[in-house]
């Protein structure tokens, strides 16, 4: 028993260890409400964490997000993007394609979603599926997407949105470039989000619970 006992806290110190050495978040914006986070990732880019709190429902924010046409309006260089099939009620592969400044070419991305709520949240996450619909001429294909977004009510009425995400946006663009458009992408796309959700407090989710 003592050695089993002197194992399991060897193998505590050592996960707690790795744990402790993962890159640590550093602020790079906070304004308007809205704060952004960096840390190294890979190949030089890093992830990006943004923050906000603002009153919604959680129907409000699946419907914005499934509202396709509307995406343009706020997720920002977004030209269109559509589902391409719709797996289950609360799983869809979608399109989205990305224009950029010349002489820079345009993006897109395949990427597979689903949303499902634990106690007192509600996530979505959203993950590569490169090879679910095949490159198009004139656009180079986003790579390793990893994103989750988590809302969580608060009892002051307002709901806390958190947004983590990772893409690889291919191509020989530099990687300072890239970080530093991801924070101010991140920024602006919080800023439209907000922006967008009052519109869409009466609409009802039929897969989401409040």
């Amino acid at each position: 028993m003592l050695a089993r006992g002197l194992l399991m806290l060897s193998l505590f110190v050592v996960f707690s260890a790795m744990a402790d050495s993962s890159p640590r978040w550093e602020m790079a914006k906070s304004q308007d409400g809205i704060t952004i986070y960096t840390r190294p990732h890979q190949a030089g880019l890093v992830e990006i964490r943004a923050r906000m709190f603002v009153a919604t429902s959680y129907g409000a924010f699946m419907a914005l997000l499934e509202d396709s046409p509307n995406i343009p309006s706020w997720v920002d260089n977004v030209s269109s993007s559509r589902v391409l099939e719709q797996l289950s009620p609360t799983e869809n592969i979608v399109y989205t394609r990305f224009r950029a400044p010349w002489p820079v070419q345009d993006r897109d991305m395949v990427t597979y979603s689903r949303f499902e709520q634990p106690p007192g949240a509600l996530v979505l996450t959203i993950e590569d599926a490169f090879h679910a619909y095949p490159r198009q001429p004139g656009y180079i294909r986003i790579r390793d997407v990893k994103v989750t977004w988590t809302l969580a009510k608060l009892t002051n009425g307002l709901t806390h949105i958190e947004y983590v995400a990772f893409a690889d946006p291919g191509g020989n663009l530099p990687g300072w470039l890239t970080n530093q458009l991801s924070v101010t992408s991140a920024f602006n796309t919080f800023q439209g989000l907000r922006a967008q959700l009052p519109e869409y407090q009466t609409r009802v989710h039929s897969q989401v619970r409040e």
